[in-house]
């Protein structure tokens, strides 16, 4: 425990004290009739430290002696100096005065003093001030209506804070979970502390106030993956003090699998989808039939397609949820026709509890009288959407295909009601025209890195060239896939080593390949290679790849890397500028509009290697150009159009012709369906070659 604050200023020894050992004022003669003297100190222009001036009831605590400070001023606008005075009552009993006078300054001006050393700790000590303009000396500070300040100098630290709680003790055993609300208790035995800082691993550093000095705070936390996270704590004193810090050790679990799921991947002819969680099927109107493809690329096997009327819904005739307390949902959804609001999820009695569906052309997901819409819906396109209630932040908040498109502040809502897959609750409308899958219901938070999860869809190669040989006129595709026809002079490049300048002189080596034993080689001359046949489904999310070295005889010319070709332009291309030296993507809709990307912070080096990637995120409705490994450019991109394309290396549509031929070298062509990760496009540029 610290040292009692000793109140023991006696006001008024101090004040006979202070009266009998003033310093002798000049004064004021007939020859000085007409100055007037300088004004009395404002209580607001006072300040110990960095605090205002606080009186004697209520004072300051600092942790180093202060410096005082006081705003000073003349009526006649002459110079001024301050004189500083602190004042307190010793052990014995004594009065203490210290003064001081500063040199003359403006009026106006600011002046400040710090107090000597051998002002004691804990105690409490009072100061003034006043001006003087070389004739007189004006009133204190804290004569008449004004006011003396007071500060106590505490150097002692508070002790160390104590941390408890019930969900995730400090022991050696794992507990529930990810999603799930921990509190702790934060307390202090000293009875001075006024706030805790605190921080929980990967989290900044937060403060937070007790409501009494010393009492306790309850701070709550919600983990966000399973390990073992910190909590340090440190208690706060008047004075600024801070306690050595506490570290709370808690091990946290993986969250908690669902309450109840379907995945309604069942046999074409089922009336049921059968329960992956929560024991309960979920009976089909009939409307609805099952042994439709689940979305791409995921795990997800199956789905019932769903065919808008009044009978397309399923039914499990149970509470699913408490929509009052923590939940999350999701689905994968397709929506087949945007004519109208439709329901994928809801759960409710006389009016829907929450709902999970589109609204007014967007995705969206209410709970009660609150809703947050985002993201656009597309015919025939699937999404997946997770709805999530956080009680404890007082937020609705949704995910489309892995991404927050927003939140909302909701109130609890009504917790009756049976689930209902398809259709609203309560007005048994708004019933589902398309394919749904994988709908789960969680009776806790769902965590963004969960929600993403859940979102992802992987990527699948739909060709990868290595170019290291041809034959035939042509270099094959590694799975057997459409090979790359060679046009123009194009060739593979490989070295047979032959040449060595070592031991022949006049040797000239020919350029390396970019990877591996060979690479495509291009003199910008009609040369170029293609696949003929369609390869890449541009209406979903696709990417494509490359090694590429740009011929310095050709640097001041746009050449084109990559393109996928329509009947009218080039869909996309990845590009060289030759007036910028700088890699770019276009992209052609339907109308010949044209949208380009810039790597404004990459240079395209010549005679250097680099690697390329172009990604289009369908879910994200974003495209992103890749160079050497970087996010280079990106933007938000909706297509204007559909095709599955073949793809073009070495030159692309122009003008209703080929053009932009590159003079260079290309090498470890890739095209993936889906959007690949950053982590995948560096894995490719290692010339790795799978992702």
């Amino acid at each position: 425990m610290k040292p009692p604050v000793r109140h023991a200023l006696v006001r008024g020894a101090i004040a006979v004290a202070l009266a009998s050992s003033a310093l002798a004022v000049t004064p004021w003669t007939a020859a000085a009739a007409e100055n007037r003297p300088p004004s009395q100190p404002a209580g607001a222009d006072l300040a110990t430290g960095s605090a205002a001036c606080a009186g004697a009831e209520d004072p300051t605590y600092v942790r180093w002696a202060p410096t005082l400070s006081a705003v000073l001023r003349d009526p006649d606008g002459d110079r001024v100096r301050a004189q500083f005075e602190v004042s307190w009552t010793d052990d014995a009993g004594s009065p203490q005065v210290r003064t001081v006078e500063t040199t003359a300054r403006s009026s106006g001006s600011t002046f400040s003093w710090t107090v000597p050393s051998d002002v004691p700790v804990f105690t409490d000590v009072s100061w003034r001030v006043r001006a003087g303009d070389g004739t007189g000396w004006g009133p204190w500070s804290s004569d008449g209506e004004g006011r003396s300040c007071a500060f106590v100098y505490d150097d002692a630290a508070p002790a160390k804070p104590s941390v408890s709680s019930p969900e995730y003790p400090e022991d050696h055993e794992w507990h529930d979970g990810v999603g799930r609300y921990g509190t702790f208790t934060v307390d202090s035995t000293s009875d001075d502390t006024v706030s805790y800082l605190y921080s929980f691993q990967g989290e900044g550093t937060r403060t937070v106030k007790p409501a009494e000095p010393g009492g306790p705070v309850v701070l709550n936390y919600l983990p966000q993956s399973a390990g073992v996270p910190r909590l340090t704590v440190q208690a706060i004193d008047r004075a600024g003090n801070a306690s050595a810090p506490y570290e709370y050790l808690f091990r946290v679990s993986e969250g908690r699998t669902p309450v109840a799921a379907w995945q309604l991947a069942d046999a074409a002819g089922s009336t049921e989808a059968a329960a992956d969680a929560g024991g309960r099927p979920a009976t089909a109107g009939d409307g609805v039939g099952f042994g439709a493809d689940g979305p791409s690329r995921t795990a997800v096997t199956g789905a019932a397609e769903l065919d808008g009327t009044a009978a397309a819904y399923l039914t499990t005739g149970a509470r699913a949820t408490d929509p009052s307390k923590a939940f999350a949902v999701s689905a994968w959804v397709r929506p087949d026709s945007l004519t109208a609001d439709m329901t994928a999820l809801s759960q409710g009695g006389d009016a829907a509890a929450f709902g999970l569906g589109t609204h007014d052309g967007a995705w969206s997901f209410t709970l009660g009288d609150s809703v947050v819409r985002g993201g656009v819906p597309e015919v025939g396109e699937w999404a997946q959407l997770t709805g999530v209630h956080d009680p404890v932040a007082g937020t609705l908040r949704l995910y489309v295909n892995g991404r927050s498109v927003g939140s909302a502040g909701v109130t609890a809502p009504s917790a009756a009601g049976n689930l209902q897959i398809g259709r609203s609750a309560g007005d048994a409308g708004h019933n589902w025209h398309g394919a749904l899958a994988d709908v789960r219901v969680w009776d806790r938070v769902v965590v963004a890195a969960e929600a993403v999860a859940l979102g992802k869809r992987g990527t699948a190669s739909e060709g990868y060239w290595a170019l290291d040989e041809a034959a035939g006129g042509s270099s094959p595709e590694r799975d057997g896939g459409l090979p790359l026809a060679l046009g123009g002079d194009a060739r593979v490049y490989r070295t047979d080593g032959s040449c060595d300048p070592g031991t022949d002189p006049d040797c000239v080596p020919a350029p390396y390949p970019i990877v591996g034993a060979g690479h495509l080689s291009l003199d910008g001359d009609g040369d170029f290679a293609a696949a003929d046949g369609p390869v890449v489904d541009t209406g979903d999310s696709f990417s494509l790849s490359a090694h590429v070295r740009i011929d310095s005889a050709a640097q001041d010319r746009p050449m084109t890397v990559l393109s996928l070709p329509g009947e009218e332009g080039s869909v996309a291309a990845v590009r060289y500028s030759g007036a910028t030296q700088q890699w770019q993507v276009t992209l052609t809709d339907s109308g010949g509009e044209k949208t380009t990307l810039t790597a404004d912070d990459m240079w395209a080096s010549p005679d250097y290697d680099h690697h390329l990637s172009l990604v289009y995120d369908d879910g994200a409705d974003e495209i992103l150009l890749y160079a050497d490994g970087q996010v280079s450019a990106r933007a938000s991109y909706r297509p204007g159009w559909t095709a599955k394309t073949g793809i073009e290396v070495g030159r692309s549509r122009v003008d209703g012709g080929w053009g932009e031929y590159l003079q260079g070298a290309v090498d470890e062509v890739h095209v993936h369906a889906g959007a690949l990760t950053a982590d995948q496009v560096v894995f490719l540029r290692s010339g790795s070659t799978d992702v």
